[in-house]
Parts: structure tokens; C-alpha cells; sequence
């Protein structure tokens, strides 16, 4: 961060009460830093929220403890910004790394069709919208203005997985729009004790990322057709019933319970109509799959 070379730099850290080496650590960076504080809070997005606050900047972005800025990311977005400031949405490039390292197989992460209904009908898997197109996009790269935040309503301190996209879906509903870079702003750490890297689906918190992604999804649904509605629903019910059976299999009836309520509120069934839902889904794909081999 601090070899940026960017000359409007503004450094702020919020730790939350760490009990490591951090604020010594900290402390030995302290005359580069415009604010930092050390102090318990409500976990990332509180401490978001409250660097976001102290900031002066006209852009804002983060980067998380694990993770790494590319060199001349700050300026590559800050032209951005300057040739495009009103689009308010800046995204580059992320390469993925793993084993502590940058080595030749990284994983490289394009961001692209970032809208609010491809991010809305994300995993829906839907054919019915012709608009529809897979988005691609990864927090480490995405910097925005902070009119747009701050006009957007701030990131929401209640979630603890889904912020960043509870943040971005109120930013394009806000009239923010993507300005695509083509050159790598960030590198991703991907080990299997970060906070994203174990969420699968017998995980302790699968149903809090899962409850969070669709409690944000659900309040934007009325806005779609109810085929595609029905469609993103389904897509949740799957992976919640596979989630409570993996948890009965490893042994873990609460977990597997947990599963079971959120994928009935979900739902909105039953338990027998939601997994009627889903077995006579997978018969007319695998019908519809044997129509078109016989067809070709």
C-alpha cells in the first residue's frame, strides 16, 4: 500500500482489538497513516464503515489484511475516475494466489457485465431473461466514488459475508455505473482458514452466507417476472437441501436443521412440496437434456 507512489493517498486502519502483533505493527507505520484505531466493534463492515467515515477522498475502496494491491492500482483508478466521474463504479482485474505466493498458475478474475439484474439473478442459472448475462466480480478490484456510497446508504454493518454485495447492488440500484480496467489492481489470498475460503455447504456459517445472500436478494424479487423469481428460489432450495444432507452425513443434525428451516423459508413450501419442487425439476432437465441429444 504505501509503495503506491499515488500522492493523494489517504491511509486509514481500523483494527478491531487485536490481541496479535497488529498495533505494534500498526504503530511502526504510524506516520504514514491519516487515522487508525484499535478498538472492539461489530466485525468487518462496522470497521468499514467507520474508515469509510473518516474518509476525505472522492474514491474509496478497501483491501483486506490477507490481501495485496498491484502496483500503480490507486493511479490506474484514479485516472479512471478522473476521465469517467460520473459512472462512479471502478473494476480491474484480481489474480486469485494460493500457498502464500504469486506463482504461475494464479487464477486471473476479469470483472465484467456488472449490472443490477445480471447481480440480482446471479446463480439463477435463468434462460427466461434475454437481458441476463453471467456477471464476474471480486471485491479486492472494485472501487467506487464516495458520492455513490455515501448517497447508496453506506455498507450495512449486519452482515458479516455478504456486505460487499448488499454494498454494490444499492450502488447500481443508486445509478452507479462500471467503468471496466484492464490491468490487475489487486491479488487474493486464497487459503482455507480466510473468512470466505471454507464457506461450503456443511461449513458452521453456510446458512448465515446463504440466509444473508438471499435476505438481500429478496427485498429487490417483486422487480422480476415470477417464472424468474421462482427460478432464483429453486436455485437457493438446491443448495440448502444439499447443504442438509451433507450436514446429516458428517453427523451434524443442528447444522442440518438450520439448512432445513432457511431452505422452508425460502421456499415457501412445505417440506414435501419444496422437494417435490426440486426432483421433478431435475426429471424435466434430464428430459429436456435426452430431447436435445436425440435431436442432434
Amino acid at each position: 500500500m504505501l509503495l503506491q507512489g499515488y500522492p493523494s493517498l489517504e491511509y486509514i486502519v481500523i483494527d478491531g482489538g487485536s490481541s496479535d502483533d497488529s498495533v505494534r505493527i500498526i504503530r511502526k507505520y504510524e506516520r504514514w497513516l491519516d487515522y487508525w484505531v484499535s478498538e472492539s466493534d461489530r466485525g468487518q463492515a462496522d470497521a468499514l464503515r467507520k474508515g469509510f467515515r473518516r474518509a476525505q477522498g472522492e474514491l474509496i475502496g478497501w483491501i483486506n489484511s490477507d490481501d495485496l494491491l498491484a502496483p500503480n492500482a490507486l493511479r490506474a483508478v484514479a485516472e479512471a475516475y478522473v476521465q469517467n466521474p460520473f459512472f462512479g463504479i471502478y473494476a480491474g482485474v484480481v489474480e486469485n494466489f494460493e500457498d502464500g505466493h504469486l506463482g504461475e498458475d494464479h487464477e486471473i478474475i476479469r470483472q465484467q457485465n456488472i449490472t443490477f439484474d445480471n447481480l440480482l439473478r446471479l446463480g439463477s442459472a435463468s434462460s427466461v431473461a434475454e437481458t441476463y448475462v453471467e456477471p464476474t466480480w471480486h471485491q479486492p478490484g472494485i472501487f467506487f466514488s464516495a458520492d455513490l456510497y455515501r448517497r447508496s446508504g453506506e455498507i450495512n454493518p449486519n452482515y458479516f459475508y455478504r456486505m460487499d454485495y448488499d454494498l454494490l447492488l444499492r450502488m447500481l440500484e443508486n445509478g452507479g455505473r462500471v467503468i471496466y480496467l484492464n490491468q490487475t489492481l489487486a491479488y487474493f489470498r486464497k487459503y482455507p482458514q480466510s473468512k470466505m475460503g471454507g464457506v461450503y455447504e456443511n461449513h458452521p456459517h453456510f446458512v448465515r452466507y446463504m440466509g444473508e445472500k438471499y435476505e438481500i436478494a429478496s427485498r429487490y424479487l417483486d422487480r422480476l417476472s415470477e417464472e424468474d423469481r421462482a427460478r432464483i428460489r429453486l436455485e437457493y432450495l438446491k443448495v440448502l437441501w444439499r447443504g442438509t444432507y451433507l450436514n446429516l452425513v458428517h453427523g451434524q443434525p443442528a447444522r442440518a436443521a438450520t439448512c432445513l428451516s432457511l431452505g422452508l423459508r425460502v421456499g415457501g413450501l412445505d417440506a414435501h412440496g419444496a422437494l417435490f419442487l426440486i426432483v421433478g425439476h431435475r426429471i424435466f432437465r434430464r428430459l429436456a437434456h435426452l430431447l436435445r441429444s436425440w435431436r442432434s
